[in-house]
């Protein structure tokens, strides 16, 4: 597990930057939510696995949706800073 458990990422920019809080679920639920999220070709189904970091992982702020985000941009930018803490 990373040693700092919690980081800082923001997404977007200017009047719809958001800030979220990230803490780390541990290294079994990363596994077990990977292998969740995907369906039966082994294909990643990125509304579940981007709505369970949004659920499990983001600490701040609480209840964000996925149709919360801007644009797909945005999602795409959350997902490879999330992808990198974990």
């Amino acid at each position: 597990m990373p040693e700092n458990k919690n980081k800082k990422i923001v997404v977007g920019s200017g009047e719809n930057e958001k800030e979220f809080i990230l803490q780390h679920p541990g290294i079994k639920w990363c596994m077990d939510h990977d292998y969740n999220c995907r369906d039966r070709n082994g294909n990643i189904k990125s509304s579940d696995f981007v709505q369970g970091i949004l659920d499990h992982v983001v600490i701040k702020p609480k209840g964000f949706k996925i149709n919360d985000f801007e644009s797909m941009e945005e999602v795409n930018q959350f997902q490879e800073e999330v992808q990198k803490f974990l």
